[in-house]
């Protein structure tokens, strides 16, 4: 069968077939076409020739399904217009639909997956993680029979990873056949039974689990080891800042409270990043971290009501926020919903020199080279004059990441860096990132779930937890 996905970019040769009690997992690095057998497994694809069958009911849940959501929320946001905040669509209205009756079944299903709580919250106010279940209880309120998880465990912390993995194996036990589509071998679940292995939009490989995870020609497929370079790319002269104030703490939060209505997010943090730390920041979700981080970047108002230096400088004594953005570089899932703007890959990059989505001044021929640099640096030149919105999830990861480290930034802030990302390409992330944490002079803020996705360079920690009365603290 083959299957067109973006203009002439086709799935190939497609042959794979599930039969009764088996759950597969489909397998492939980024931009292999493993979404796009998941589309075709939920009719979600043009098919040009050959034969596509399912006598099934699916429900399909993806990265691409989350963010095209969260657009039309923001579309629909009228907060500007109002005397308060727009809550937008409610979690239980969004599941439920025009489908008011099945509130019972809503309730119980969101006890099993732990997340009553935020029944009654917008969906636009939802952490990562937290919007990954409540898509996947959407899905599961339609009772698939076939049920297709695009990277369902990216986002969620140890604890939400361990309940959803117990959650996958609980459909197992009521008939539901699941297909997860994965970039990391780590993340097979016992209950699967067969895998196919996708490289180039075709598949490979394909069998039952355990002779295809025994198989040496898989490890040639999957292998590659990732050579530093022998030097980081030039830095553009046009766009130096003023070198910090000596001694002076990049980040210095004294007693931050940020909260919304009467739910406290951070509730009297104090943090002091001083010159040459780099921090990793941990927590389950919704704990804070990237309400700490928009704090940091600029993004968030609430910075202007609290206790707040960064480089040196007093929140709200007369700094813009392209002061801040000029010495941040800055990676986060928010961040790839919101660059929405029809631009190629190249461009991307080059707007992390300007801070901008999209860019707006006529860039030199240098600023040029250097974007392209980058990405060479990440294996993704190839792609430099492709639209940034038809690359994979994590192409469009990598694009991001060589825009954050494009101008070699005083602060550099990873919010899940990793997510979406394969094996291969997050060695390679991980390894850049440690190199320019070691060798350079850019500091780094790192949030990630993966205990393995460690970078050596980092040696302080912040750890958000629950306080007592609903807040968040330190430790």
């Amino acid at each position: 069968m083959t299957a067109v996905i973006h203009g002439t970019k086709r799935l190939e040769d497609i042959s794979l077939q599930i039969t009764a009690g088996e759950h597969w997992a489909i397998v492939g690095a980024n931009g292999s076409g493993k979404s796009s057998v998941g589309n075709l497994l939920c009719n979600g694809l043009k098919i040009i020739s050959g034969t596509y069958r399912t006598a099934v009911k699916t429900g399909y849940v993806s990265f691409e399904r989350v963010n095209e959501i969260l657009e039309i929320e923001r579309y629909n946001d009228d907060s500007d217009f109002l005397d308060f905040v727009d809550p937008g669509t409610k979690v239980s209205e969004f599941i439920l639909g025009a489908n008011s009756e099945d509130e019972a079944k809503l309730v119980e299903l969101a006890g099993e997956m732990g997340f009553t709580e935020i029944l009654n919250r917008g969906i636009k106010f939802l952490s990562t993680g937290e919007m990954r279940k409540v898509v996947i209880c959407k899905a599961l309120m339609q009772e698939p029979e076939l049920l297709v998880l695009d990277e369902p465990f990216d986002g969620l912390d140890l604890k939400s990873c361990a309940l959803l993995r117990s959650l996958i194996s609980g459909f197992v036990k009521k008939g539901i056949q699941v297909v997860l589509l994965l970039n990391r071998f780590s993340e097979i679940i016992p209950e699967i039974t067969h895998i196919a292995y996708i490289k180039d939009c075709k598949v490979l490989m394909s069998g039952a689990k355990d002779e295809l995870m025994a198989s040496d020609a898989l490890l040639r497929f999957h292998a590659f080891h990732y050579t530093l370079p022998a030097q980081l790319p030039e830095i553009d002269g046009a766009n130096i800042v003023p070198p910090l104030p000596a001694g002076a703490p990049l980040i210095d939060m004294r007693s931050v409270i940020v909260r919304y209505d009467e739910k406290y997010v951070l509730n009297r943090l104090n943090w002091t990043v001083r010159p040459g730390e780099h921090w990793r920041i941990t927590g389950p979700n919704g704990a804070g971290k990237s309400t700490l981080l928009s704090l940091v970047s600029g993004d968030n108002s609430q910075a202007y009501g609290n206790d707040i230096s960064l480089f040196g400088v007093k929140r709200g004594s007369g700094e813009s926020v392209w002061d801040i953005k000029k010495r941040i570089g800055l990676v986060s899932t928010s961040l790839q919903q919101d660059y929405r703007v029809g631009v190629t890959a190249k461009i991307v990059v080059i707007s992390g020199i300007f801070d901008s989505i999209g860019v707006y001044n006529q860039y030199s021929k240098k600023q040029q080279d250097i974007a392209l640099d980058w990405l060479e640096m990440l294996h993704m030149k190839k792609h430099a004059d492709l639209p940034f919105r038809n690359l994979s999830y994590g192409e469009q990861r990598l694009v991001l990441l060589a825009r954050a480290m494009v101008k070699q930034p005083d602060l550099l802030i990873l919010d899940e860096p990793c997510q979406g990302l394969d094996d291969i390409n997050r060695e390679m992330v991980l390894k850049l990132i440690d190199h320019l944490g070691k060798t350079g002079t850019t500091q780094i803020l790192y949030v990630t779930h993966h205990q393995e996705d460690h970078l050596p360079c980092i040696t302080n920690s912040l750890e958000l937890v629950p306080a007592d009365g609903g807040g968040y603290t330190s430790n």
